[in-house]
């Protein structure tokens, strides 16, 4: 991908995501009203591995980080991406420099290695389980809400 497709799609996508977050945080405030927007669960009634990163994403923004973990973990690593990609791309573009673009490289590279691809899936397959685990009530506890 060249260097300008990825500044435009990856800061598009980062503001998009901050709107997204933005109007989330409103509309659910601390209410633990249904937000379902997952197609993958609207399809087959199953959580999704990312089922929950936005409840995540709020209650990190309330200061409930316990919660945050309980709802998914993946939402601390999305706010994170989103609330830095975007200022990162602006910095790169203002002074000129590329690190961003040479972040991407390297992590593309990195991603190209079969036993990291395999090992971030796996991660990824383990929360899903865990997630369908309380979905199913094999795990005892609380049910997070996603």
């Amino acid at each position: 991908m060249s260097r300008k497709t990825l500044y435009f799609l990856a800061l598009f996508l980062g503001l998009a995501g901050q709107i997204w977050i933005v109007y989330s945080y409103k509309k659910l405030g601390r209410q633990e009203e249904a937000f379902n927007t997952c197609i993958f669960r609207r399809v087959t009634g199953l959580p999704c591995p990312s089922c929950g990163t936005i409840h995540s994403i709020v209650s990190i923004l309330h200061g409930d980080f316990r919660k945050a973990l309980s709802e998914n973990p993946l939402g601390y690593a999305g706010i994170l991406l989103v609330a830095i990609i975007p200022y990162w791309i602006l910095i790169d573009l203002v002074s000129g420099r590329e690190s961003f673009y040479d972040s991407y490289l390297r992590a593309d590279k990195l991603l190209k290695r079969r036993w990291v691809l395999f090992s971030l899936l796996f991660l990824i397959f383990l929360l899903w389980l865990f997630k369908l685990g309380h979905f199913f009530h094999w795990i005892e506890g609380s049910y997070p809400p996603w």
